[in-house]
């Protein structure tokens, strides 16, 4: 059994047609152990955000592995794979993804809403996300009464709430100032270093600086360089 938190064994992704294949992944193999932060970098095109979907289990590989805390992922049903997904990973989109008819307090619920959780058990945690990030009093707030820098902590809280053992962040600065994205990469680095396993897509150098370890993709492969 795998003891990394997320692994991708030899996993490959074609789109297309058998005719016009595409190939984003081509037999991919990383790892990420618990209180590390991989960055993941590469040209546009270049495969990372497919790396960092597949990793979340929010898309299916053509084929390999996708192992999450031990759990072998390809032969799961789609209910399941859900399920895993929403316990164990947590996922911040550089758009944010916030719902906004939902509080910000909703927002961040979410996840646990799904698994069955009655929202009002939940406020002590939400509130205790909220200061993690920053955020304390804006739970009732919603999204278009925020700024960008604070939708994007929202974001980050939602996917740190519950026991979430990886996290996932795919250009979570790319939006944001200079000073904000520093904020946003001290907020991940501290959950990491709390022994979650983290994978972040950047293309900026400073930010990647945040990770123990920087791989490189090109043309859907791991490059032999890595920073």
């Amino acid at each position: 059994m795998s003891t990394f938190p997320v692994e991708l064994d030899r996993v490959s992704c074609v789109f297309g047609t058998a005719e016009h294949p595409v190939v984003a992944l081509n037999d991919v193999s990383v790892h990420v152990s618990p209180g590390e932060l991989v960055a993941v970098m590469g040209p546009s095109g270049s495969g990372k955000s497919t790396l960092l979907n597949v990793a979340g289990l929010l898309q299916r590989p053509s084929s390999g592995r996708v192992l999450i805390d031990g759990v072998d992922t390809s032969t799961m049903s789609d209910k399941k794979t859900a399920q895993l997904r929403r316990t164990h990973v947590g996922v911040v989109f550089q758009r944010f993804n916030l719902i906004p008819t939902l509080t910000v307090g909703e927002n961040i619920a979410l996840p646990l809403e799904l698994e069955g959780h009655k929202i009002s058990s939940m406020r002590p945690s939400i509130e205790q996300a909220l200061a993690e990030v920053g955020l304390e009093g804006l739970y009732d707030r919603f999204p278009e009464e925020i700024s960008g820098g604070q939708a994007q902590r929202v974001a980050i809280a939602r996917a740190l709430i519950g026991p979430r053992k990886v996290l996932l962040a795919d250009e979570p600065t790319g939006a944001l100032d200079t000073a904000t994205g520093d904020e946003v990469m001290r907020i991940l680095r501290d959950r990491i270093d709390h022994g979650a396993a983290g994978i972040v897509v950047t293309h900026e150098p400073r930010f990647a600086a945040w990770a123990d370890r920087v791989v490189y993709v090109r043309d859907g492969k791991i490059s032999a360089k890595e920073f």
